[in-house]
Parts: C-alpha cells; structure tokens; sequence
C-alpha cells in the first residue's frame, strides 16, 4: 500500500503539524479528485426546527426530537433528523450519527414519527411504489435505539434520501441545486451520491454541535454498506467527528 506519510513531493510526514497542515490535505483532495468528487463548501443559513418532542420517550428513558434541517439555495432538500437522547445520564452525552435506508419510521414501531417523503428502496418493509407507507414503522429493528439508549448514547438518524435518493441520476436530491454558476450538469470532479450523503451527515453535526446535552467531543459515525461508505468519508472529511464505525 502507498505511504500514508509521504508527500506528493516525496518528502516523508515527521511533525504532527505537517501532517495536519500538509499530508492531510492532500490526501482529502485525492479522495476527492479519484474517487467521491469534490465537496461544496458547508452553507452559512443553516436553520433547525424541532418538531414532536417528547420528553418521556421509551417508557421515560429518553426524550425523542424530530428535527427538520434546513439549509442552502431555495428549494434545496430538507434533512429531516430523527434523535433519541438518554434523559437518566449525566448530560452531556456521546452520540451515534448516522444514515438509514428506510427512512425513520423504520427503526421504531412509533405511529408519530413522520414517514419520508422522497423515493424509497423497493427492498424497504412496508413500501409500495417506492414510498414509505404505515406497515413499514418499526421493520428494521437492528438499529437497537433502546439498547444504545441504555447504554448512554444518544442517536441521531435520517434517510439517505432526504439528500439524494439512491437513484441513477442527479435531478432529484441536492445536486441540482449546488450546480456552478453557468453549469447545467455535474462534471467529472463534481460530487456523486456518497458524498452528498456524507455532506448532509455534516449538516446533522452542525445541529448536534449547537446541542448542550450532546457531548461535542464524542460523535461517531456510522453506517452499513454505502451508508457505511459515506460514513467513512464524512468522518474523514470532517475533524468534529471523533469515530467512524462503517
């Protein structure tokens, strides 16, 4: 495998300082150029609104906020973030972030959490259509929200397709709406699903950061399968991540 600590130019890493100010960054533009594209910068108007809060969530353990994350040009998607935070812990607490295939509702069998709207995986429990319907609230039960609420962790979720639904083509998530001035399709070096999924996951840390119950320091990320790629590529990206689990 290539030296992770030998500079384009041939010289070798030997200082933290270097690594942070010069191998770093090479190395995120190299992901960039070959492999995901390249990220646009983080938007300025990001704006939170806490929606179906519920302070005794889980039988009292936890309170649950459904938080719709809005952000960028007019008309770009909206994340809509599902958090479940331990309310017996001492405060602040770590938290897991990370993106589903299936939407919110899928992870607990809770009639008010709000179903998805864009297009949905034809494998999803309960989707007709390719749209999220009542039968699918609580299918995909290995998220394990009440155990990692036991165990301290608060979690913060939302659905892939709030920023691109996983569909062969850009017209319907965020992209289009990130398009360089004069420009009317992605090029070779835009960014393709993966990052823009790893972006919005960025766009989730920007809300929990502001949070005093989530422990700034402690937010780990993770996925499976492509979610799992973007959770690595988001971490990477992004240095208020402390832990990538992909």
């Amino acid at each position: 495998l290539p030296d992770p600590l030998l500079m384009l130019d041939g010289s070798r890493v030997t200082t933290e300082k270097q690594w942070f100010e010069q191998r770093r960054p090479e190395l995120k533009s190299l992901f960039q150029h070959y492999m995901y594209g390249y990220l646009p910068p983080a938007p300025r108007n990001i704006r939170a609104t806490e929606h179906r809060v519920e302070p005794s969530y889980l039988g009292g353990k936890a309170t649950k906020r459904e938080v719709t994350i809005a952000f960028g040009p007019k008309g770009a998607p909206e994340i809509s973030l599902l958090l479940v935070i331990p309310n017996k812990q001492q405060q602040p607490v770590p938290v897991f972030v990370g993106l589903n295939f299936c939407g919110n509702h899928s992870l607990l069998d809770d009639p008010n959490i709000a179903l998805p709207i864009p297009w949905l995986y034809s494998f999803c429990p309960g989707g007709e259509n390719n749209r999220a319907t009542e039968a699918g609230r609580g299918r995909m039960d290995s998220w394990s929200v009440e155990q990692s609420i036991d165990r301290g962790y608060a979690v913060a979720t939302f659905y892939n397709g709030d920023i691109d639904p996983d569909q062969p083509d850009f017209s319907d998530g965020v992209h289009p709406h990130y398009l360089k001035k004069g420009q009317t399709s992605l090029g070779p070096h835009d960014w393709g699903t993966i990052a823009a999924w790893a972006w919005g996951i960025h766009r989730a840390v920007d809300y929990l950061v502001q949070l005093d119950e989530i422990d700034h320091q402690r937010i780990a990320v993770f996925g499976h399968s492509r979610n799992g790629k973007a959770a690595l590529f988001a971490a990477a990206m992004d240095e208020r991540i402390a832990l990538s689990i992909p």
